[in-house]
């Protein structure tokens, strides 16, 4: 017998509304999805959704910060002795199924504080990567690397790597080869002053 959609749990009604959510935001895209086929694909009604979420907004970010804590969590137990290199290359390859949502996102930041939010923990994370790389392999010390300039160029190529186009690498492999060409820099330069 089913249960009572009021003895189901907060915590599984907003899962439920989640993996719904996010296989049609895939599968149809963010703006031909409506919060009619997220609650009929939940099994919740209509007027319900908002209940849990405020906004097809809201509920886009909660997906979107879903997916990136579930790389997190997968790239933390798969890749835990790994270089911080090349966790990022890897998070960055894996989460490529969704890139056609983070193009998305682009479309809702001027309009949505909580995509906006998504959206820059997403950039943070990529960011922490990159700052952990470099402070591992000391460029973060180094005089001859500007830091901050490494950090935004990662940034830059990937956010250019997610606008569509058919010239474009993968931004995992633009960002390794940006950040492996800034640690051969880094010490050719060492290697000359020695």
């Amino acid at each position: 017998m089913p249960r009572n959609r009021q003895q189901i749990p907060r915590e599984e009604r907003t899962g439920d509304l989640l993996a719904a959510a996010t296989e049609l935001f895939l599968q149809k895209g963010y703006a031909k999805t409506t919060m009619a086929d997220i609650s009929s694909a939940a099994g919740v009604a209509r007027g319900n959704v908002y209940w849990y979420f405020d906004s097809k907004d809201h509920i886009f970010a909660a997906v979107m910060n879903r997916l990136l804590s579930r790389e997190i969590r997968i790239l933390n137990e798969e890749q835990a002795g790994a270089d911080p290199l090349s966790r990022l290359v890897r998070g960055l390859s894996d989460m490529r199924y969704s890139r056609p949502l983070h193009q998305a996102m682009h479309d809702r930041l001027p309009h949505s504080e909580a995509v906006r939010e998504a959206h820059d923990t997403f950039l943070n994370w990529i960011v922490g990567l990159v700052d952990e790389l470099m402070a591992e392999r000391g460029l973060d010390q180094d005089p001859g690397v500007d830091a901050a300039l490494v950090r935004d160029v990662a940034l830059a190529v990937f956010e250019g790597a997610n606008v569509p186009n058919d010239r474009n690498r993968p931004a995992h492999e633009m960002i390794r080869f940006l950040m492996e060409s800034v640690m051969a820099r880094s010490a050719a330069a060492k290697g000359r002053e020695r």
